[in-house]
């Protein structure tokens, strides 16, 4: 058997005089046959100087290593070829130069498994404290909830789920699913002539290679969020462990407001640092919320006990200094509550004056900003970490 060495360096000298031409359809196919494997590749080009260049880096493709084959490496014709097409169409072939060579018998084909990398991981576990989605604890949470209506906007986030594009694009993504669970038209198209939200159409004030590195940051998430929809961001801090309990049982009976998380994976026992993803259903009897987490293919949706959810929060974010929160999202053209301003970063003192939770059930319309700019440059957002 040939050394893996002298088997390489034979294959990238090997001139294509040792081919013999064969028609597929318009183009020229060839399998290789090494000294010491079988390389399962189909090499097909429309010149024959093509399937040389091909070969040069063919064998480092292929792992197999099959019964050793006696021979110089060397290029034969396809053997799944019909004699007929092959021999019809043989005289309008361009002349290949051919030398005679040993008869070697052609291996059987045997699929090339893909090599998984080094450095690579398939999803983590979850932590026992927290209930898969997808288990049978999980399902009989979410039928509980959605017999008592805490699950009422549930659907509208499954049907536009969207799993973040990028390591650090969880921001984005948990806005895009539920902008387009609101069904807020974008009024750009994203492909096509559709127009529709994802997470690498959202601009935010940080460029490309910083977002995809980097992420957002609370207040970036809070000023790109209120450039498309109404948005109530709370800090951890600002708002009361009640309050917190209060506005998931709120946001989870309707299906006209969504709730984003910004929280602090290392809480949870989870692996990473702070990530966003939104609220999707809560059961009442065990207090545990649906948190549809946007990194699916690192964990599965999952249902996590209230209170470890908001202390969750809690922790200082390094890039700011400041603890996270989460953020209540409804459509420009809707009215909230009063009553979930109560710690909303965005209430003033003026617009506050207004109104009580006592003598106005609704906020007015106009005391919302309709629209905070979060366009890149903007010394309004992009100052703010």
């Amino acid at each position: 058997m040939a050394s893996q060495k002298s088997h390489q360096k034979s294959t990238l000298s090997e001139p294509l005089s040792a081919a013999t031409a064969a028609l597929c359809a318009d183009r020229y196919c060839y399998m290789h046959l090494c000294a010491d494997r079988f390389c399962n590749t189909h090499l097909c080009d429309t010149e024959p100087l093509g399937v040389k260049q091909k070969m040069v880096s063919m064998c480092k493709l292929s792992s197999k290593t099959t019964s050793p084959l006696q021979g110089s490496p060397e290029l034969t014709p396809c053997k799944t070829q019909s004699t007929r097409s092959m021999s019809s169409s043989s005289a309008s072939l361009p002349t290949v130069e051919a030398t005679a060579s040993p008869t070697v018998a052609v291996a059987p084909s045997i699929p090339v498994a893909p090599s998984t990398p080094a450095l690579s991981y398939y999803r983590r576990e979850l932590p026992t404290d927290l209930v898969s989605f997808t288990s049978a604890a999980g399902r009989k949470l979410f039928k509980e909830s959605l017999n008592e209506g805490y699950a009422e906007g549930y659907f509208n986030l499954a049907g536009n789920f969207t799993v973040q594009s990028e390591p650090a694009y969880c921001g984005p993504s948990s806005l895009a699913m539920v902008l387009n669970a609101l069904e807020v038209d974008p009024g750009r198209t994203w492909k096509g002539v559709w127009r529709w939200y994802s997470d690498e159409l959202l601009e935010s004030c940080r460029t490309e290679s910083d977002l995809k590195a980097n992420g957002i940051t609370f207040d970036q998430f809070l000023c790109l969020a209120s450039s498309h929809a109404q948005v109530v961001a709370k800090r951890g801090a600002q708002a009361s462990r009640e309050e917190f309990l209060r506005d998931i049982m709120y946001v989870t009976q309707r299906d006209d407001v969504f709730m984003v998380l910004s929280f602090s994976r290392p809480v949870l026992g989870q692996t990473g640092d702070g990530h966003f993803s939104p609220i999707g259903a809560y059961h009442p009897e065990s207090r545990m919320a649906l948190v549809l987490d946007s990194a699916r293919y690192k964990y599965p949706s999952w249902f996590g006990d209230v209170d470890t959810l908001y202390d969750s929060l809690q922790p200082v974010d390094s890039e700011t200094g400041l603890p996270r929160g989460y953020f209540l999202i409804s459509r420009l053209d809707s009215r909230l509550d009063l009553n979930l301003l109560e710690s909303s970063l965005l209430a003033s003192n003026s617009s506050r004056s207004e109104g009580t939770a006592e003598n106005l059930a609704e906020r007015p319309s106009g005391a919302y900003p309709i629209k905070i700019s979060c366009g890149k440059g903007s010394s309004s957002c992009c100052s703010a970490k």
